[in-house]
């Protein structure tokens, strides 16, 4: 009762505002919890369906970020994951899709206070339906549904092309392997193959993508690199990369490593830069015309850069 009146008496004095990164660093404090409480033997558990409660006031002042909010949980997320991956190699979610359903609450499902600057998370692995509906049968919490569409704002459809926003505070995003860094699902050639390369990988290509650094480890001898194509996956020969500007084109770029000699080379079919040169063009359906490549190189596509680094 203090604490109230002493907010309502003294509004400018400064209290605990719960910021954007309080609020991811909550979120992924309970993302963890679940991974340690449920994972087995080598299958990573997490929950995919989120109710994040807060104060009124902080859900005002977070309107509008939570679209970008999110984007930033699920790079928290896919990091961790990929840090657990090695223990837990089985790490695909039970569901298809990251639901986040933000709330105006003053009280938690536990009928406590809701702390400014705090939150409360609710989680399931899946639901087939909205946290609201669910709150109705199952949660006794004071929750707004009453959300109009984002409509009036001016959003940036690029900046949340991968974001389905549902309503205001409820967003669904797929589940993207690809975010994960982790190429290296596709299994090393056999030991003993013909014209198998060595176990441990060749080379890695490593780019940015969304604020967050993936990389790609190269095992076969040749490699080619694409743009994401509906119905393309990566292979040990083929990395298709998810690239938002445009930059990269289809089948871009191949890289080859020469045994005999021990040294790369590249081959490209649409414009880029090897180390600040540009290259002579290949064309697709004749021979590529190669260029030996440095173990350490950059290519730049338009925008897009991918870096290179030799392991052998």
């Amino acid at each position: 009762m203090f604490d109230k009146l002493k907010r309502w008496l003294l509004p400018d004095e400064e209290e605990a505002r719960l910021t954007n990164q309080a609020l991811v660093d909550q979120v992924l404090v309970s993302f963890k919890e679940t991974v340690e409480r449920e994972s087995f033997n080598k299958r990573m558990m997490y929950d995919c369906s989120y109710l994040i409660l807060m104060r009124p006031e902080d859900y005002k002042h977070a309107e509008l970020r939570l679209a970008g909010i999110t984007e930033g949980i699920l790079d928290e997320f896919y990091d961790y994951i990929h840090q657990r991956k090695d223990q837990y190699p089985r790490y695909e979610p039970i569901g298809s899709f990251w639901d986040f359903q933000y709330c105006p609450a003053e009280r938690g499902v536990d009928n406590k206070e809701i702390e400014p600057g705090t939150i409360q998370v609710v989680s399931t692995p899946t639901s087939e339906k909205s946290w609201s509906e669910l709150s109705s049968e199952h949660i006794k919490v004071s929750v707004s549904s009453k959300h109009s569409k984002y409509s009036k704002y001016d959003l940036n459809p690029t900046t949340f092309a991968n974001i389905d926003i549902l309503s205001k505070g409820h967003f669904r995003v797929k589940f993207r392997k690809e975010f994960l860094g982790d190429f290296t699902s596709v299994q090393a050639p056999v030991t003993g193959s013909r014209n198998s390369a060595p176990a441990d990988k060749l080379a890695t290509i490593q780019f940015v993508l969304s604020k967050q650094r993936y990389s790609f480890p190269m095992r076969e001898k040749q490699l080619k690199i694409t743009k994401a194509i509906d119905g393309m996956t990566s292979t040990a020969t083929l990395l298709c990369i998810s690239e938002p500007s445009g930059s990269l084109q289809k089948e871009h770029i191949m890289i080859r490593y020469e045994e005999t000699a021990r040294a790369f080379y590249i081959a490209l079919f649409a414009d880029a830069f090897v180390n600040e040169q540009k290259l002579e063009l290949s064309r697709v359906g004749e021979n590529p015309v190669w260029h030996p490549l440095k173990n350490e190189s950059t290519i730049v596509c338009g925008i897009f850069q991918l870096d290179f680094k030799a392991a052998i």
